[in-house]
């Protein structure tokens, strides 16, 4: 699933992104260290680097300047209720949440230019 990615940063860019059952979840961009991202959850900031375990997100796999990888990996039982419901499940997803422009307003989107 290569698109899936892809879609999520579409419908992720410039808002908090949620997890199906998880707080909103924004990046606000790296610490000085590089190796620590600033995210905020919910209603708090939260320092975070690969290998934290976010809940109901998954795993941060990766923190870059531009965005932060999160990897959710489904269990078996997961899996099974997915098929129950008529759904492809999946093994692991990656999560790329971009990360929020300071100079832009919160819920800002760009306009469309329709030429």
């Amino acid at each position: 699933m290569k698109f899936a990615p892809l879609l999520i940063n579409m419908l992720a860019a410039g808002l908090a992104v949620s997890s199906a059952n998880g707080e909103p979840l924004r990046y606000l961009g790296t610490h000085p260290d590089r190796s620590t991202a600033v995210i905020e959850l919910g209603p708090r900031e939260v320092f975070v680097k690969p290998g934290t375990e976010i809940p109901a997100w998954g795993r941060i796999k990766e923190v870059t300047d531009q965005h932060l990888v999160v990897e959710q990996t489904l269990t078996d039982n997961q899996k099974q209720r997915m098929r129950e419901q008529g759904a492809l499940p999946y093994d692991s997803l990656e999560i790329h949440v971009p990360r929020e422009d300071p100079e832009r307003p919160r819920g800002y989107a760009p306009p469309l230019v329709t030429e």
